[in-house]
């Protein structure tokens, strides 16, 4: 919960700090400054309840950008309340209307996946350059995803590179990310499975997982070998490990998928066990129909050979790990 608010703060204050940079933004006004800042020490506290009191007394009464961003961050993170997507998006259009750059892209977001109202990927489009330029620079890879596949906007798979490379080789993991599976999975005029290594590798350096998931998906298409298969299952398992949850179901499916003891002619017991922790993870988490029940299937293969002694110390890791996300 601690490292979850850390990161929630991280983006509120980038919210702030983009905010004030722009002098067309709505920032804090006067006779709701003192409101503002009891609401943001209350949310540093995990005062979830009366934070939200004086966000939502700022947003209505005085229109101010900044708190109508930050409850959508309620909704959007669950903070006091349920998720709620679409509320989510109804304030952060809202913010977005008042010049905070970081609504202006999460707007983009809700307007292409058509979580609020129907999907508009031009509307997406436009709100995606407006906080780029006002300096939310990788979204300009958001809208080269738009450009790659021609959906709002004229198809340009070079253009949609050549907006987000500048936000890449400037470190911005997200940016990074995009290029990668850019050059993965676009437009097959520029696929190039050594570039999208480079990008991933940039990304797993600074322990985005993101890229280690990446970079497994890469390394399943080299030859089977035991030392490509190894390494495979330590991508995987380092997404895994940082909460991603498409990594479950690979990290779980590649150790249950090792090869057996030469000795014994059995999984290694590491490597079972690995497979049970993960593979329940995915169970627990994913929310693809098709790989949950590939999972579930999974799951019975593991416990028909492996020791119902051992199902006490894994179910407790598996709840550890899932409450750490």
């Amino acid at each position: 919960l601690l490292t979850k608010m850390k990161k929630a703060l991280l983006i509120f204050l980038s919210a702030v700090l983009l905010s004030e940079s722009n002098p067309g933004s709505a920032n804090t006004q006067p006779d709701s400054s003192q409101v503002m800042k009891d609401a943001q020490v209350a949310l540093a506290a995990g005062e979830y309840e009366k934070a939200f009191a004086g966000y939502d007394s700022a947003a209505r009464n005085d229109q101010n950008a900044l708190a109508q961003f930050s409850i959508g961050l309620f909704y959007q993170n669950g903070w006091g309340r349920p998720i709620d997507k679409t509320a989510a998006c109804q304030w952060f259009e809202k913010a977005a209307q008042g010049g905070i750059p970081v609504a202006q892209h999460l707007t983009g977001i809700c307007l292409d996946e058509g979580t609020h109202r129907p999907a508009d990927p031009a509307a997406a489009a436009s709100w995606f350059q407006k906080a780029a330029q006002a300096g939310h620079f990788h979204s300009y890879c958001h809208l080269g995803n738009l450009l790659m596949t021609g959906r709002g906007v004229p198809k340009d798979p070079i253009k949609a590179l050549e907006l987000c490379r500048p936000a890449a080789q400037q470190g911005s993991i997200p940016a990074q990310l995009w290029l990668g599976k850019f050059y993965l999975q676009g437009d097959p005029s520029i696929q190039d499975t050594q570039e999208a290594y480079r990008w991933f590798t940039a990304a797993a350096q600074k322990q985005a997982p993101e890229g280690f998931y990446y970079l497994g998906i890469l390394m399943q298409q080299e030859p089977p070998e035991e030392q490509t298969a190894e390494k495979t299952r330590q991508l995987f398992e380092q997404a895994a490990a940082l909460n991603h949850v498409p990594a479950y179901f690979q990290a779980g499916k590649h150790f249950f998928a090792a090869e057996p003891d030469p000795e014994t002619n059995r999984l290694p017991a590491e490597h079972l066990a690995k497979a049970y922790l993960w593979i329940s993870a995915a169970i627990q988490r994913s929310e693809d129909t098709e790989e949950i029940l590939a999972a579930q299937s999974i799951r019975q293969q593991i416990l028909a050979i492996m020791p119902e002694t051992w199902l006490a110390e894994l179910d407790q890791k598996i709840a550890q790990h899932l409450q750490r996300k």
